[in-house]
């Protein structure tokens, strides 16, 4: 059996972009909070002390923010996982690198048109995002199984 390596390029790319992408998705949290706080649209009625009465109030602002955050964090971890797979598959090192461009510069498109309310772009970003993933996806796959890994 063969050690599993990273190259050195393409383990920089990893962690530069996936990084970038680990703190949008955090920075979002905090928009989130600021579109909360600015249309007082808390999260819980026990957030409006005394009046916790009332019901929550929901907000288009903030359910778009929310939107936003809920798919990255439904396509960044899948994303950078294939990507770590992929590393480690002895797939073309290039390949992966430009995955990884492509995918991070999709996702901070992505949420920039998901927040301006740009549906052509969001949608296209999305897919370009979903076919880096895929590409990674079925590279790792056919690195197995042409290794004979099962």
């Amino acid at each position: 059996m063969v050690p599993l390596t990273i190259d050195d390029r393409f383990l920089s790319a990893y962690l530069l972009y996936g990084s970038s992408l680990m703190l949008k998705t955090f920075a979002m949290s905090f928009l989130t909070v600021r579109k909360r706080v600015a249309n007082k649209a808390l999260p819980s009625s026990e957030d409006y002390g005394k009046d916790n009465t009332k019901p929550v109030p929901v907000n288009p602002d903030v359910e778009r923010v929310r939107r936003a955050h809920l798919n990255d964090l439904e396509n960044i971890p899948i994303f950078m996982i294939v990507a770590l797979l992929y590393g480690l598959s002895g797939e073309p090192v290039a390949r992966g690198i430009w995955c990884l461009r492509i995918f991070t510069g999709a996702r901070f498109l992505h949420t920039i048109a998901y927040l301006n309310g740009i549906s052509a772009p969001r949608a296209l970003s999305f897919l370009g995002g979903s076919v880096c993933t895929a590409v990674l996806g079925f590279s790792v796959l056919y690195s197995a199984v042409k290794t004979g890994v099962f």
